[in-house]
């Protein structure tokens, strides 16, 4: 029966009254449990049911229940407690500090990163320092959009900073961090820099009292520029991070200095000391996701986790900050999409690795087309993204998409200039390219430019990878004397007295060992060779790393080695790590049970049954009925794994 009008209007005003009186009991309920002396989170969810109560005590209960939740980790549950306090009477200056609260948690998950409740809030401080930090979290949801220069004409606009030296000292280095993003406003910013510490590119200003110990972090900024530009070394850098990192800093400004000491650290490779200053950065001063100094200490763990060669911790860190590292979102942020990808594709996963780089848009808005932006053309973020793309590229078959990729990468340097190979090695997989696509001289000269390049920064990676792709691109003999050197400097750089071997480092000598084993068969002698060549199979698949390890055995195979050297496919090219995870896998058990039993990561527990299923020629986790219940009874021990 079709309602009439009157029916409508009686059931719409009996809805309400039913409302309002559940709003009614739940803010008896409220009234009675504060008497009573119930926490703050008990409270507040029934004034969350309530309505604005309009009274001081619900906004002040809403508040103290948004502390509660947020030490508690659900950060959920902080941003319903923090939007009600908003609804509810508060004085101008709480007011501003829960929007900024609100902002910091919305960030993560909102397009406009909490952008009108930042301009909100910055209207209503009043003290500069208020201001200024108030602008410095606006000025980052700014940047994350692609908007530089309208975060930096936040910060310009800001009244009483040059009076508080730390304020200015502050600001100068946020507005260096905003402006990485667009290359005229970081030659601007940086002049500014120069000009604030006395001193050139290239030289410490040790000696100047204008950058001396009143101003370390701009100095550790500056220091940053130059080591991306190339003009200074590692040496000399790392000489000057010390000195700059024991000088006492204001807690405003010591974010930056150990967000900028924490990623020269790891190009320099010292990634023990990155992991500390990064560490002591996040944990120590609680940057909330809306400092500018946030992405860069995120980046440092995540790039420290590649260069040792951890992928299973390069894709933890990335899906805890928000990437959909299986492809089954947008990606959100330019340098974690490209260690990302390149992890998936140095473990041979490069279906989830197109679908990942897929969903990455360059210099696109936020909310337009597919995926997100990583930054504009010449953003640094851009340039790695690109190189990644241009690796996995380079793995599917596409040369010359690959090389497209790699080329545009030199447009995202400093002032205007190519990248150096500090950002990116990009003239190094560039020239592989062009030797592959028969262009000996374009290739030559990519190479030697990565080679003087990398020197100058000096660091064993850097310039054994040179080397290596010098020697590939030159052949003949002196192509055989530069990748045996790259083979010595690499090995001698992993097994430095004193130093603990980094696993890292076989992600360089790997491709080295493979490139000298296949010169010295080239030129008859691939008995010499094939101990290179078993030494790189081992490495890579300690590893994990099944692209290289696959490329170590395909030459170890075109040398002529006996039916005595590891087999490439079939049950006896499993690897021991590889058995146990498949004996597991056939018996039932999940990725996730697999990963308790043996102690392995998830990730890892991915790439051996990846690398598995390869070998046994089979697609997927349901064909295993016979190849991998075969290899699971073979392999099978009632105790060995904690199993019945």
């Amino acid at each position: 029966m079709a309602r009439t009008p009157h029916s409508t209007t009686w059931s719409r005003s009996a809805s309400r009254r039913a409302h309002e009186r559940r709003e009614a009991v739940h803010r008896a309920a409220a009234d009675f449990r504060y008497r009573r002396g119930d926490s703050a989170e008990e409270v507040a969810w029934h004034l969350l049911r309530t309505g604005p109560v309009g009274m001081p005590r619900s906004a002040a209960t809403l508040l103290d229940a948004a502390a509660e939740a947020s030490r508690a980790g659900r950060t959920g549950d902080a941003a319903d407690y923090l939007r009600g306090a908003l609804d509810e009477p508060l004085a101008p200056g709480r007011r501003a500090e829960a929007l900024v609260e609100l902002a910091a948690l919305e960030a993560v998950t909102e397009p406009s990163g909490g952008i009108p409740r930042l301009t909100e809030a910055l209207h209503l401080r009043e003290l500069p320092r208020d201001r200024a930090l108030t602008a410095i979290a606006l000025g980052t949801a700014l940047t994350r959009r692609g908007e530089s220069r309208a975060a930096l004409d936040v910060l310009r606009g800001l009244d009483g900073v040059r009076e508080d030296p730390v304020l200015a000292r502050t600001v100068l280095a946020a507005s260096a961090l905003f402006a990485e993003r667009d290359g005229g406003l970081r030659r601007t910013v940086h002049a500014e820099l120069g000009a604030e510490l006395g001193t050139e590119p290239g030289t410490d200003g040790k000696d100047d009292g204008a950058a001396g110990p009143s101003s370390p972090t701009l100095q550790v900024l500056r220091l940053r520029y130059e080591a991306a530009a190339g003009l200074v070394s590692a040496e000399e850098a790392v000489r000057r991070l010390r000195r700059l990192t024991a000088i006492p800093e204001d807690p405003l400004a010591a974010p930056y200095l150990l967000g900028a000491a924490a990623c020269v650290a790891q190009w320099a490779d010292a990634l023990d000391w990155a992991d500390q200053l990064a560490a002591a950065g996040l944990a120590g001063h609680r940057v909330s996701p809306l400092h500018p100094a946030h992405g860069l200490l995120l980046h440092v763990r995540i790039d420290t986790a590649a260069a040792r060669g951890d992928f299973a911790r390069v894709l933890t860190y990335a899906e805890e900050n928000g990437l959909p590292v299986d492809g089954a979102g947008p990606a959100v942020a330019g340098n974690l999409a490209a260690q990302a990808v390149l992890a998936l594709a140095r473990t041979d996963r490069l279906a989830e690795a197109r679908r990942l780089a897929h969903g990455v848009g360059i210099g696109i808005g936020i909310g337009v087309g597919v995926g997100v932006t990583v930054g504009s053309e010449d953003d640094w973020e851009a340039g790695r993204f690109r190189y990644a793309r241009g690796v996995l590229r380079a793995a599917s078959g596409d040369r010359h998409g690959a090389l497209a990729d790699f080329l545009e990468c030199g447009r995202c340097g400093p002032d205007g200039e190519p990248a150096g190979p500090v950002i990116t090695p990009w003239r190094s997989a560039a020239a592989e390219v062009q030797w592959a696509l028969g262009r000996p001289r374009e290739a030559l000269a990519l190479a030697d430019e990565e080679y003087r390049l990398a020197t100058a920064w000096g660091t064993p990676r850097l310039v054994g990878r040179a080397l290596r792709v010098l020697g590939e691109v030159t052949g003949g003999r002196r192509g055989l004397a530069l990748t045996e050197q790259a083979v010595e400097l690499l090995r001698g750089a992993s097994t430095a007295p004193g130093a603990v071997p980094d696993p890292g480092w076989g992600l360089e000598l790997v491709p080295a060992l493979v490139s000298h084993g296949r010169l010295l068969t080239a030129a008859g002698h691939p008995r010499r060779a094939r101990p290179l060549l078993r030494e790189a199979s081992v490495i890579a698949e300690r590893l994990g790393a099944t692209g290289l390890l696959t490329l170590a055995q395909d030459v170890l195979r075109v040398g002529g080695a006996r039916s005595g050297s590891a087999p490439l496919t079939g049950e006896a090219a499993l690897t021991g790590s590889e058995r146990r995870v498949a004996a597991l896998a056939a018996d039932g058990r999940t990725n996730a049970e697999i990963s308790d039993l043996l102690h392995l990561a998830r990730r890892t527990v991915e790439t051996h049954l990846t690398s598995t299923y390869r070998k046994l020629g089979i697609q997927r986790r349901a064909d295993p009925a016979g190849a991998m219940t075969a290899t699971a009874s073979s392999h099978r021990g009632p105790d060995r794994y904690g199993t019945p």
